[in-house]
Order: structure tokens, then sequence, then C-alpha cells
């Protein structure tokens, strides 16, 4: 599936553990040189720092990285569309989303402010933040989310297009063998004497003699006294010359020796199994779950896009 946007890091300080959370522009820290300007508002080297900060990357970090800073440039742009459009975050919800995360970490009410405090953090700083996630997460929703309709003859063109993907079970076949055994060291007459046993073998099943007496007759061991069953396989489980041979036979057919290091085989198809797919309705709920994590990733794009070209952004280049 596709991952949710990247707004979330600026925003949320619900993350996984040993991560940092994030302050806006920060209390205590000193302002120094703009980085950039978003419909007004700016954009510090400070807050960039703690941006980075909260990507797990060292908050010591000197040089810009020009794909973070238009992140960030981005969050504050979907937070004032959010501002303009009046969307707001009521006090229970701030208040759940703090509990959510206490509760996640297993801090008690003390430990969380201690935790925010050592991150240079307030827990009216850190409920601000929070508003202003809720904030986002609401513009998202409702300008992206409920804009992504799967319809049901989407479903079914995706399935009969993507079907492998939903393989129950690979196609097989049963396989029968004579199996002629070649000798480590053999000589060349006996090479010789074993290609004129297996065309023997060959002429007398074109002439219609019975696979499974030829087996009792010719065969070495095992597959002797195993009346030459070789087994079910799906395609590639054999070695190549046998795997190729084997799935070329229509059921009942028999083929021309198939040599390999050990020696010769003459195969017979005794059964074929058809390969079986999930039913189209079983995979529905996952059909959907992935076109619409394609589709929201690309009406989140084009809308952001719309979000920048409506906004007033300056970058500095110093």
């Amino acid at each position: 599936m596709i991952s949710a946007p990247r707004f979330i890091h600026y925003f949320v300080a619900i993350v996984a553990a040993g991560s940092m959370i994030i302050t806006g522009p920060a209390e205590g820290l000193v302002v120094d040189r703009v980085l950039a300007t978003v419909g007004g508002e700016v954009i510090t080297f400070a807050d960039y720092r703690l941006f980075v900060k909260s990507m797990g990357a060292p908050a010591h970090v000197e040089e810009i990285d020009q794909q973070l800073l238009k992140d960030m440039i981005e969050e504050r742009i979907m937070l004032q569309e959010a501002q303009r459009k009046g969307i707001f975050a009521t006090d229970p919800e701030v208040e759940s989303a703090i509990e959510e995360f206490r509760d996640q970490n297993g801090f008690s009410g003390e430990e969380l402010e201690r935790f925010l405090l050592e991150e240079g953090m307030s827990l009216d700083a850190y409920g601000k933040i929070t508003k202003e996630r809720i904030m986002v997460s609401k513009l998202i929703d409702g300008d992206v989310d409920s804009k992504v309709i799967i319809g049901r003859g989407e479903i079914e063109e995706f399935y009969l297009a993507n079907k492998n993907q939903f393989l129950r079970s690979p196609e097989k076949i049963e396989v029968k063998a004579i199996f002629l055994k070649l000798g480590e060291s053999a000589s060349v007459t006996e090479i010789t004497d074993l290609k004129l046993k297996a065309l023997k073998i060959v002429a007398l099943l074109a002439e219609g003699d019975n696979f499974d007496r030829l087996v009792d007759e010719y065969s070495d061991e095992p597959l002797k006294s195993h009346g030459g069953v070789l087994g079910q396989f799906a395609r590639g489980s054999l070695v190549p010359a046998l795997d190729n041979a084997a799935f070329a036979l229509r059921e009942g057919q028999t083929s021309d020796p198939v040599w390999v290091s050990e020696g010769a085989y003459i195969l017979q198809l005794s059964k074929r199994f058809g390969e079986s797919f999930k039913p189209a309705d079983e995979v529905e709920g996952e059909i959907r779950d992935n076109l619409r994590g394609i589709k929201r990733w690309k009406l989140f794009n084009e809308w952001l896009k719309t979000l920048w070209e409506k906004t007033s952004v300056t970058i500095n280049q110093s």
C-alpha cells in the first residue's frame, strides 16, 4: 500500500518509540536566518533543524536538504489551507489524541509532561501541535479522502488484468517415468547400449504397448518398485530438461528419451491439474484497498500541487 502523506511528520507527536516530538517555531530557540516564506509565514533554520530531527537525522545538521525543506513547506501550506477553510479541532478531540499518545507509550500524565519538557516543549505547546495535526487531517479527509471512489467495475477490471496476483494453486502435473540408469563410469559401449534400449522402449510405446508393463520390464530403481510414479510437480520443480518435456505432454502422452546426468527418462503424463485462482469476491477488499491507495496518492499530489500554485512561496537561495 501507498504510505500516508509526509505532513504527519511535522504535526504529529505520535511517532515510533525513540522518535522526537516536533515543536513549531520553538520556545527558547534563537531565530536565525529565514529559509522560506509561505503565505507570509516564515520558516527559519531553527524550524528546519527541528523538522530534520523529527525525521531521525542529527539535529545539528548544517546543510539544507532541499527535499526536506520542500516537505516542510508543503506541511505549512496545508495548515494554512485548513485555517482558511475554518477547519478546527475541538478540545475533546485534542485531549483524546493526547491521551491516545500517552497510552501508546505507557506514560502517566506526569511522565508525559516530563518527557515533553525533556524535549523542550510544554504540554500547552504539544496541545497546539496536536490541534494543528487534527486540522490538517480533517482537511485531507474532506478534500482528498472523501473524493476517492472505487466502483465495482474498476474492481472487476483490476481482477481480470492482474489475475496472476491471486493465484491459489499453480498448474501441476502427475508424471510417470521409465528410468534407465547410466553408470558413473559408463563406457562408450554401455552408453550406446542404453540409447538403443531407450529407443526400443519408445518404439514399443508407439506400437501401443502398455506403459506400466514396460516400467516393470525395463525401468531401473527407484522408479521400478514404485510403479514408475515420479510424482506431482508444479512448473519449475523438475530439472529443466525434464520440466520442459513433461509440461509439453498431453494427458496419456509419452515422451522421447530425456537425457540427464544420471541417465534417461521416458515420461508419461498421467494427469494435469489446472491452476486455480482466488475468486473475485474473496479478494475484493484487497483490490479495493489497493485501488484506493493508488487513487488517493494521485489525487493527493494533484490537490497539493493546486495548493502550491495558489500560495505565495519564496525560498531563499543564500
